[in-house]
C-alpha cells in the first residue's frame, strides 16, 4: 500500500513538473510524444507503452447480454484484417469483417462485408474503443435494436494465432487470414 501511494505521489509530482508540450516540439509527431507522467507510468509498469503493443490479437468484453469479440491479424506496416461481434442478447447483434490501419492510438477501421462503414477507433494498448457517433452505413452490420456505437473491447491475447481462433455467430471465423 505504501509503495502504491509513493508511486502515485511521484507520478503526481512528475505531472506538475511537466514543461514539454506538443507545441514545444513541432518536429515530433503527436502520436509519438508522451508526457512525463505517461513515461513514468510506463516505466513503473502501471500502463503499457502503446507504441510497442501490436493491435494483432483477440479482444473481448463480457456482459450479461453475451460476449463481444474483436480480432486483428496483420501488422502496423501491412495493415490488419479485422472482424467483430457485438452481442445485445440471444437474437440481437452486430457482426462484420473488414480492414484496419493504425496510426498511433488511432485505428482507422473499414468494415466492408456489408455496406462500407469507416470510422476511427482508439487503442490504448489494453482497450479498443469505437466512437459513439458512427456513420449510418454501420447499421447494416446490426440486427434491429443493436448498434456498434460506443462499443469497447479489451485485449485478451496477443498475436495472429490467437486472433485466428476468434469465433463469431454467423461468421464462423472472424479473422481467418493475415
Amino acid at each position: 500500500m505504501k509503495r502504491g501511494l509513493a508511486l502515485l505521489a511521484a507520478l503526481s509530482l512528475v505531472a506538475c513538473d511537466q514543461v514539454s508540450t506538443e507545441s514545444d516540439q513541432p518536429g515530433e509527431a503527436a502520436s509519438e510524444q508522451i508526457s512525463s507522467l505517461e513515461k513514468a507510468a510506463i516505466e513503473a509498469g502501471v500502463i503499457p507503452d502503446v507504441r510497442n503493443v501490436s493491435l494483432s490479437g483477440a479482444f473481448e468484453r463480457q456482459s450479461d447480454l453475451g460476449e463481444d469479440r474483436f480480432c486483428a491479424v496483420g501488422s502496423d506496416e501491412r495493415g490488419y484484417q479485422v472482424g467483430l461481434l457485438a452481442v445485445f442478447g440471444p437474437d440481437s447483434k452486430c457482426e462484420g469483417l473488414g480492414a484496419a490501419e493504425r496510426n498511433g492510438e488511432d485505428i482507422e477501421i473499414t468494415l466492408d462485408s456489408e455496406q462500407r462503414c469507416s470510422f476511427t477507433a482508439s487503442f490504448d494498448g489494453v482497450a479498443l474503443r469505437l466512437p459513439g457517433d458512427l456513420p449510418e452505413s454501420c447499421a447494416s452490420y446490426c440486427t434491429p435494436r443493436a448498434g456498434l456505437n460506443g462499443v469497447s473491447f479489451y485485449l485478451v491475447g496477443e498475436g495472429d494465432a490467437v486472433a485466428r481462433s476468434t469465433r463469431g455467430r454467423e461468421i464462423d471465423n472472424l479473422c481467418p487470414g493475415g
